[in-house]
């Protein structure tokens, strides 16, 4: 996919896909910010007017960090704008093989507002609390649609045990897949595993849930972006997910309030205080960290034997000191909670 070639491509292919044969491609740019995707925003042009669009394409192979699939991702957002009442952007038009655009492409509509994040980092205290409580209501709102909403392409999990074992697992594969050992990794799979917390109902998960990857439209509401690691499972790993994306990248909107977050999102999804409260939403922020940790491990790995030269891998190794900081803090701030909580219910008892 040359870039010069690109607006011509996506002219033509919008063409064939509407009928118009007057359609315009205008002001195709490139958009900083994803690590995964080739994304760029155009302008269509018809007779009856100028609309906005967002094209997501496969990269090249060699300028990928990690790797996902354009056909999966597109049949859940087809699926979920067909739906309808979902905070995302409305699916237009995929070229699934690339036979047109010269790579993998899905194409959706263009959120004119800003990024969540940012939003966030120039805010003040009430305003960003307000805007957390409201992230918690759009979060809700896509973990209330349940697994039925995910296409029959996503996996169904045999269990919730099962699918939080494979996160476990994972955590096991990361550190036994690295160049060297490292007992940090393999301590931090142990402690998941005998700190479960009580199981939530399994549903359609976004899997890379953060303000980054949130939009404000220019009426206020929330629009969810970037849906390709979506899957079926707890809905508590995109809440774990927030924080341990935020810890890098702050401020972090569920710590506002961690209460008032948990009960907002309890009071759109309908469950329970115990299946969502600091502790647990804790807990999945340490669960949900092995695959980016592994995809970091890879990509530094790969860069130290020649086989990538992507400058992402180089800035992330300052990334694995922090990660063990953070995880170790985590950890010893909820077994703290931990205990504190059972000399209150022994005292009542």
């Amino acid at each position: 996919m040359e870039l010069s070639e690109l607006p011509g491509r996506v002219e033509a292919f919008l063409r064939m896909e509407t009928g118009d044969g007057d359609l315009q491609v205008l002001d195709l740019v490139p958009l900083t910010g994803g690590y995964s995707l080739f994304t760029a925003r155009f302008t269509a042009v018809t007779a009856t007017g100028r609309s906005d669009y967002v094209l997501r394409a496969d990269p090249p192979g060699d300028a990928a960090l990690t790797q996902t699939d354009r056909q999966r991702e597109w049949a859940l957002l087809n699926a979920l704008t067909t739906c309808g009442g979902v905070p995302m952007p409305d699916a237009k038009w995929a070229d699934i093989d690339g036979r047109h655009l010269g790579t993998p492409a899905i194409v959706l509509d263009f959120v004119d507002g800003p990024q969540l994040l940012g939003h966030l980092q120039s805010a003040d205290s009430s305003t960003q609390t307000d805007l957390a409580l409201q992230l918690a209501s759009t979060i809700g709102a896509v973990h209330r649609l349940g697994a039925a909403a995910a296409p029959s392409c996503f996996e169904q999990p045999s269990s919730w045990g099962d699918y939080i074992d494979g996160f476990i697992a994972g955590w096991r594969q990361v550190e036994a897949a690295h160049v060297e050992h490292s007992p940090f990794i393999r301590w931090v799979a142990s402690w998941l595993d005998t700190h479960r917390p009580p199981p939530a109902p399994l549903t359609l998960v976004h899997g890379e849930f953060q303000t980054g990857n949130v939009m404000i439209g220019p009426d206020g509401e929330m629009q969810v972006i970037d849906w390709e690691y979506s899957h079926i499972g707890d809905p508590r790993v995109d809440l774990g997910w927030i924080q341990n994306v935020a810890a890098f990248s702050p401020p972090d909107p569920i710590a506002l309030d961690p209460i008032g977050f948990c009960a907002r999102y309890c009071e759109v999804t309908g469950l329970s205080e115990e299946i969502i409260n600091p502790l647990t939403v804790g807990w999945f922020s340490i669960l949900a960290g092995y695959k980016a940790l592994g995809g970091l491990l890879q990509g530094i790995s790969a860069m130290a034997t020649g086989q990538n030269r992507l400058i992402t891998s180089a800035y992330l190794v300052s990334a694995m000191p922090f990660s063990h900081r953070m995880w170790r803090q985590g950890v010893a701030g909820m077994e703290a909670a931990m205990a504190a909580m059972e000399t209150q219910l022994e005292a009542v008892s």
